[in-house]
């Protein structure tokens, strides 16, 4: 249920738009706008007009709380009630006076400058004869039966006789019954789609009849197909080509990847003290009777058991012999060269604690079996660190994979491509890896990298020249009238037959296509644009052509596209 009266608070900023929606929106038969100093939005009498229209067209009453002077006149053009405060009478001030007896008219347009000063009227003698704002809420209750009338009138003691009787302000009031707010939102958002859907028509129209269209154009001819096998040599030295004997100029490029494995070390090694010790030698009497033994030199391999220990003098045994009673036999007993001793120094050839004897220990001597040693070893200790062994370096080495170059032969190919060349993969080759090693074998560590360095190479040649040689030799075998229609060059054509530092020698093994001499280029150019019809009857001018068929997309085409782009054209055998 609506209340009597309803109070709305205006801000300085605010659109008239906006102030006539809280209007609209107020459940109240009376709305009191309380508006701010230099209401900017209130100082023309259009807005006026058309708060004055919303208002009655909602059959509400608008009473302008305000006390800016300059906008009373305004308010009385346009019959709105003001009060200087909410609990003031309100009334309808007199309007603008025009100074003569011609009909009243107000300027639409008729601003009051913000802080003109103007006299304000006083508005104690109406206080008597107006009511309240609060008395125009009873008002509208009493005329609430009213509501399926065109406007609710609401009769106010305070309604001054000019307001009544003023032409003008009757003329003013009914114009504003036309005076519509133009929704810009509406406007915007129809402006936009309308936007969109010429854009999208504008894309569909050139997709349509610019880059959809394409032709299809298939023609059959007498043509014939000639096996070629040729032999060609890829020369990087070469400056021009010998088409007779295929040699081509080439260029031939290089690239290096190089591929690591790491894998710990399984060697081991002791780092330890050697053993050392000393040995009596002895030979049989019975070995030598009359003369000496041989002596035993400085480094003789001693072996006592798995170990082996080297002697670091010379050996020598006196004449006559040195008697003795060693295990009741007699034996020549060597002495030490150097110092006359029969104690003979040794020493174990390989560190560790395993070197070392427990008491008297027989020694067998290397290639000399008639001579006996017999003594002991000490001093050996152990100290185990890993190392680098050979079987590290081969389990690194498997576990690098140089199979997949593919990556480098797309890099060449890619290379040549940029310098305008064909590149040619059957003269892929890669090199022997170089294989480094860190650290190398025997060296103290924990883990070991095998390092292989792999150099592929690729030749290739001018396109241009290819052809040229195919040519070439297509003429020599046919009729120098026939036209080559398609040189039939693919990689898989190629074959490497030998290979070294400057070139390449590859053979050529394919099918070309020879016919009439059928210029492609012309063709197009003189059917862009055309019908099917006149398309065929241009094509069929030539009279090695046996047959046209033309295919048309999409549906909608009706002609051959002018854009000679569009225009796909292949030459066929005839049964083909």
């Amino acid at each position: 249920m609506a209340t009597d009266k309803d109070t709305i608070y205006v801000d300085t900023e605010e659109e008239i738009t906006a102030i006539i929606d809280k209007v609209k929106s107020s459940p109240s038969k009376v709305v009191a706008l309380v508006l701010p100093k230099r209401a900017a939005m209130l100082q023309s009498i259009v807005n006026l007009k058309l708060l004055k229209r919303s208002a009655d067209n909602e059959k509400k009453t608008l009473v302008l709380i305000t006390t800016e002077a300059g906008l009373l006149p305004l308010a009385g053009a346009v019959g709105l009630h003001v009060a200087s405060s909410l609990t003031d009478s309100p009334e309808v001030p007199s309007p603008p006076s025009m100074g003569s007896n011609r009909p009243e008219t107000v300027d639409e347009d008729m601003t009051i400058p913000m802080g003109e000063e103007t006299e304000t009227p006083d508005l104690t003698e109406h206080a008597s004869k107006a009511s309240a704002v609060g008395a125009l809420a009873e008002a509208a209750k009493h005329h609430a039966s009213k509501a399926d009338q065109e406007l609710e009138t609401l009769e106010l003691d305070n309604r001054g006789p000019e307001t009544a009787t003023n032409p003008t302000s009757k003329e003013s009031a009914k114009k504003s019954k036309h005076l519509k707010v133009p929704n810009f939102n509406r406007f915007r958002a129809v402006l936009i789609i309308g936007v969109v859907l010429v854009a999208a028509l504008v894309l569909l129209g050139i997709l349509a009849f610019a880059v959809w269209p394409h032709a299809d154009i298939s023609i059959q001819t007498n043509a014939a197909n000639v096996n070629v096998n040729l032999p060609l040599t890829l020369d990087t030295t070469a400056q021009s080509a010998n088409f007779s004997n295929g040699d081509l100029p080439a260029k031939a490029v290089t690239e290096q990847k190089t591929f690591t494995a790491t894998v710990p070390t399984t060697g081991h090694q002791n780092l330890g003290n050697t053993a050392t010790g000393t040995v009596v030698m002895l030979v049989p009497c019975s070995a030598y009777p009359t003369v000496p033994p041989p002596d035993v030199l400085s480094g003789t391999t001693l072996t006592q058991g798995q170990y082996n220990y080297s002697t670091t003098d010379d050996t020598t045994f006196s004449s006559p012999p040195l008697l003795t009673t060693y295990k009741g036999r007699c034996y020549w007993e060597g002495t030490d060269a150097s110092t006359g001793s029969n104690n003979i120094p040794i020493t174990a050839q390989s560190p560790g604690s395993a070197y070392n004897t427990n008491g008297q220990t027989s020694f067998a001597v290397a290639n000399n079996t008639s001579v006996q040693a017999e003594g002991s070893a000490a001093g050996g200790t152990d100290n185990i660190v890993p190392v680098v062994a050979q079987a590290d370096i081969t389990t690194a080495t498997a576990k690098i994979n140089t199979n997949n170059s593919s990556a480098a032969q797309q890099s060449l190919a890619s290379q040549l491509v940029g310098d305008g060349y064909y590149p040619i993969n059957a003269t892929f080759t890669s090199s022997s890896p170089q294989i480094a090693t860190s650290p190398n074998v025997g060296d103290q560590a924990t883990s070991v990298t095998v390092t292989e360095t792999i150099t592929y190479t690729m030749y290739g040649a001018k396109q241009s020249d290819l052809k040229s040689a195919v040519a070439t030799f297509v003429h020599s075998q046919t009729s120098r009238n026939q036209n080559i229609i398609s040189y039939g060059i693919h990689q898989n054509d190629f074959k490497q037959i030998n290979t070294n530092a400057n070139t390449d020698q590859i053979t050529l093994s394919t099918i070309t296509e020879v016919g009439p001499n059928i210029s492609l280029k012309q063709i197009r150019k003189s059917i862009a644009g055309k019908s099917p019809a006149e398309a065929v009857a241009l094509i069929k001018q030539n009279p090695d052509v046996t047959s046209v068929s033309i295919r048309l997309s999409p549906f909608w085409v009706s002609s051959i596209p002018s854009n000679q782009s569009k225009i796909a054209i292949n030459i066929a055998k005839l049964g083909k």
